[in-house]
């Protein structure tokens, strides 16, 4: 790989602060993270022909010094960076550098690095954030990376008249907006939002990442005598599964596309097996919440038909197929001899204009008064619900004013007012709709600026929203996860990470650890049901044969027709970990399929052990069968959420 300059690296992020630039490069070697670190970052840095890497959290933290204008100046107080390579940046630009730590045993470690490399004019302790350094102010700018439901005036006033304030904003990180606060006068303060929302917290979970190249056919022979065989998905040896899941609060089941019947079918044997034998109460599909929550309804005997059908717009495949309607039946069918104890819920912020009617509804039955508020804060985006894209382009090319901060006032006022609000079931549903549409008009937005800031901004929500349905559903509530290969795996341990991009499988590996359980699923060739391009028309497709070069070939050599693949250490072989564990390309095809562009627009490189804890197998694959809705009626009971279809 060639080998970027630190300077390239933040330029290409859009850094232009040449002041900025120049002190990362003037950063001692003692400070370039090593590879041991992290496995994939933004490119790769030379140094004494040793390969280095930076971390895609020291470039959001430049790009958040970049919107301060840090400049020659005499102090700037840095609140929850965590970072001794960004104090170390800003010691050649600030006279005095103040920072604020929770962890004391960080504090002490950090400034004796930074001792034995010279620099004196780093000052940290430390206490609680919130509070500052009032000892030391007035400061030229304050940097804080701990976000703020509210940005605390103890901080503010720390600030010297004309000096700037950056911080994320919002009730939890899932939820920041990036905001700044100027200082204009003694008690006067001028706050700005940024478009931009490129936050992203500081991982802590590291992957394993090898670089010896190994015989193939050493790889191919320690796959085949680690896998477990099956002949088919209703003979899966489940009960071994669940022994490995153990007592995972968290299970998070892949795909390999998103039109593949294997994978959909052998998710929801695991799943029933996981709700039956293992007390999972939570399904939380990529889906739409709003979606979601008809599906919801039924499945608890609560259904009344909305004004629009769940699953009708681009890629209305993807849910409204056979599989996922046989599970919806049996999932009913269980809910009736078990109190209505399992839901279904969409994780995903599409269906903003649903989200919206919905919160509205809501409200009109319970608080009149704040439904009109509700109409009037998002009344701005009405007009482009039908096509939110536009939306996004006419913002971002400031032709029409964002409605961000409207939507997230409704959102706070619904927080605010729970108890009034009565917090039930039907004021959980409003609130998570609220949360789509603060992230969904945050998300069309994104779309015109950068593919990581919009992809992160889905997995931050999707991971938000399975957490609010965990807390809401109490301290015993488990959830299984349906969700794509490149949002389930661990992003660490794959080159997403080096795009700065992060996913809901690696945000459940920070948050929940080892009882969080990701399983990936692979194939080697069949057919899929996909388009050729977005909201076009769905296609059975042939899948290519994996790439020589892939985890799928691999697999496919064993000759083993089906099988799963335990990876955690504690359930296979150290030399099936270390023969992984050497990146290699991964096949992921979405509801989009361009098999004559695969290996540009469909593969990308993974270390296996460290994306999933396990990898199921299935050589050959078919395409999953669309419900197609006809006009006569069907033998579904009614009212039924996917309406009137022909099974």
């Amino acid at each position: 790989m060639k080998d970027i300059s630190i300077a390239e690296q933040l330029m290409d992020k859009g850094i232009r602060n040449t002041l900025l630039i120049k002190a990362f490069q003037d950063i001692p070697k003692a400070f370039i993270l090593s590879e041991n670190l992290h496995p994939y970052f933004y490119e790769n840095i030379s140094i004494e022909k040793a390969i280095k890497k930076t971390e895609p959290r020291v470039i959001v933290i430049a790009k958040m010094l970049e919107q301060l204008q840090v400049k020659k100046e005499e102090r700037i107080l840095i609140i929850g960076v965590d970072s001794v390579y960004i104090l170390a940046a800003l010691s050649k630009i600030y006279k005095e550098v103040y920072a604020i730590e929770t962890n004391e045993t960080y504090s002490k470690w950090a400034l004796e690095v930074l001792k034995n490399s010279e620099i004196t004019n780093v000052h940290i302790k430390t206490g609680k954030l919130e509070n500052g350094w009032d000892a030391e102010a007035p400061f030229n700018a304050i940097l804080s990376a701990l976000e703020f439901e509210e940005i605390p005036d103890t901080l503010k006033q720390q600030l010297k008249i004309g000096a700037k304030l950056l911080s994320p904003v919002g009730p939890d990180w899932a939820h920041v907006m990036l905001e700044t606060i100027e200082r204009i006068s003694e008690n006067e303060y001028e706050t700005k939002a940024l478009r931009d929302n490129y936050f992203i917290p500081k991982p802590k979970v590291i992957p394993e990442v090898g670089t010896e190249i190994y015989p193939e056919n050493e790889i191919i022979d320690e796959i085949g005598m680690s896998s477990i065989p099956f002949k088919t998905i209703k003979t899966f040896p489940i009960e071994g599964l669940l022994e490995r899941i153990g007592d995972a609060k968290v299970v998070l089941l892949g795909e390999a596309s998103h039109g593949t019947s294997e994978f959909y079918a052998m998710r929801q044997e695991i799943t029933k097996a996981l709700i039956e034998k293992k007390g999972f109460n939570l399904v939380c599909a990529e889906a739409d919440w709003s979606d979601a929550e008809q599906i919801n309804n039924y499945v608890r005997g609560q259904h009344t038909a909305q004004d629009w059908m769940p699953f009708s717009r681009f890629p209305e495949w993807m849910w409204k197929n056979k599989d996922v309607l046989n599970f919806v039946e049996w999932q009913k069918k269980y809910n009736t001899k078990h109190h209505n104890s399992v839901g279904f819920y969409g994780l995903d912020l599409y269906g903003l204009e649903n989200s919206i009617d919905l919160v509205i509804k809501y409200l009109q039955d319970i608080d009149p008064d704040l439904a009109t508020l509700a109409k009037l804060r998002y009344s701005s985006m009405m007009p482009y619900m039908s096509n939110p894209t536009l939306y996004g382009k006419l913002v971002t090319s400031n032709k029409l004013q964002s409605c961000e901060k409207e939507v997230l006032k409704m959102l706070f006022d619904l927080l605010k007012n729970k108890s009034k609000l009565n917090h039930s079931q039907a004021y959980f549903n409003a609130y998570q709709n609220a949360t789509v549409v603060v992230n969904a008009e945050r998300y069309y937005k994104a779309m015109y600026y950068g593919s990581a800031e919009s992809w992160n901004l889905r997995d931050f929500h999707m991971f938000s929203t399975l957490k609010s349905l965990l807390s809401y559903h109490g301290k015993d509530s488990k959830a299984v996860v349906w969700a794509h290969n490149s949002h389930i795996g661990n992003a660490l341990a794959t080159e997403m990470y080096a795009r700065g991009e992060i996913n809901i499988g690696h945000l459940c590996k920070e948050h929940f650890g080892s009882k969080s359980y990701n399983i990936g699923f692979g194939t080697h060739t069949g057919t899929v049901a996909a388009a050729k391009n977005w909201d076009e028309t769905m296609q059975v497709m042939p899948v290519n044969n994996s790439l020589p070069e892939s985890y799928e070939y691999l697999c496919h050599k064993t000759n083993v027709p089906n099988f799963t693949l335990p990876l955690r250490a504690e359930h296979s072989e150290k030399n099936l970990r270390v023969f992984l564990s050497t990146p290699r390309l991964q096949r992921a095809i979405g509801v989009v399929y361009r098999p004559e562009t695969e290996l540009n627009s469909h593969y990308f490189r993974t270390a296996l052990p460290s994306q999933f804890d396990e990898y199921i197998w299935f050589n050959k694959t078919k395409a999953i069968t669309p419900l197609i809705t006809k006009t006569e009626k069907t033998k579904l009971g009614s009212p039924h959420p996917f309406g009137l279809i022909d099974r």
